[in-house]
């Protein structure tokens, strides 16, 4: 039943995330960039973990889940950011005085001013765009989207309304990596073609070819997103460690005196004001359905995640560790104990 009709398409774009991943892992193994192969590859093997996960939960609905036209949207995102990025080189390559060598400015975790570290870490705020699919706009969309196959006198829609938010949010989820991933590719060829050079302006050691924080951080979320439907739980998870990195690094940055990594040059206030960060967000959302005391207990488990992760150098990006981790730890929890 799966497999049948344009499933087979969706599935072949989870196949190009993946080929695109692999081959800036590779570009990065070929310019001895280790971290950056690392991180590039753990993001291939992400979205690899992803696809199965929306095999079993579409199995488990005894649909897709992302249905038609949801898949024929996505597909539509995709064809729309190619031909986006391929207007953009025409135009570079037209504009003779674009056509200088652009240098990329490249900065280790210690020459990072407070600014410059303020502005990578204004990415996070991402995160925030998944708020309206998950209370509201989710619905709004449904509903038009279900209103404009009516007229046509196509099958409407046939998703579980508990499910809408959660799946409006995988679609906004899957075109946000869409329009990250693809000028990422060209990225690691000529920097002068990346439709988001302006963003990548200033990229660590193991961001120069490879994968930037923000497609980590987007590859991370899809996760959580697939596993977690109800949208309080699901968002408390994914922001809680966003917004406590974000806060954790410009603390450290700018009140930090203790340093407890030398190579990244993290600093215990961060990693403490972090934590707390981690606990006060996840609460905050979690109430909003939850006891007093099931709320705490989530919040601590992300917390503690967030402390383990941020602390012990594991060589892969916490962008893409933090939400992966928090995600399947807290479909645990909330699967066996509540």
């Amino acid at each position: 039943m799966f497999f049948e009709g344009i499933q087979i398409v969706l599935l072949i774009v989870f196949s190009i995330f993946v080929v695109f991943l692999v081959a800036i892992a590779i570009r990065a193994l070929q310019m001895k960039n280790r971290r950056g192969f690392i991180n590039s590859l753990s993001n291939a093997t992400i979205i690899i973990i992803a696809s199965v996960l929306y095999i079993f939960k579409s199995e488990q609905l005894e649909q897709p889940f992302l249905s038609f036209p949801f898949d024929l949207i996505l597909i539509g995102h995709f064809l729309l950011m190619i031909g986006v990025q391929e207007i953009y080189i025409y135009r570079v390559k037209k504009d003779k005085n674009r056509l200088k060598k652009d240098e990329k400015i490249i900065k280790s975790n210690k020459e990072f001013k407070i600014e410059q570290e303020t502005g990578r870490k204004a990415l996070h705020l991402l995160g925030f765009l998944l708020i309206p699919p998950y209370f509201g706009l989710g619905i709004w969309y449904y509903n038009v989207i279900q209103g404009i196959l009516q007229y046509f006198n196509i099958s409407v829609l046939k998703i579980p309304p508990d499910l809408i938010p959660q799946t409006i949010a995988f679609l906004g989820i899957l075109t946000a990596l869409i329009f990250v991933l693809v000028p990422e590719i060209y990225r690691m060829y000529n920097n002068e073609y990346c439709l988001l050079k302006r963003f990548m302006s200033f990229l660590r050691e193991d961001e120069l070819y490879a994968v930037g924080p923000h497609v980590n951080m987007i590859t991370g979320m899809l996760i959580p997103i697939i596993l977690i439907p109800e949208p309080f739980l699901a968002e408390g998870t994914m922001l809680s460690g966003i917004i406590a990195d974000g806060v954790s690094s410009i603390v450290g940055k700018k009140w930090g005196k203790l340093e407890f990594n030398k190579k990244n040059h993290k600093k215990v206030e961060g990693l403490i004001s972090g934590t707390f960060t981690s606990f006060i967000t996840a609460f905050v959302f979690f109430v909003f359905q939850y006891s007093v005391f099931e709320s705490t207990i989530y919040s601590i488990v992300l917390c503690i995640i967030f402390a383990i992760i941020d602390f012990v150098p594991l060589g892969i990006s916490d962008n893409i560790l933090t939400p992966v981790v928090s995600g399947l730890s807290i479909s645990f929890v909330n699967f066996y104990f509540f």
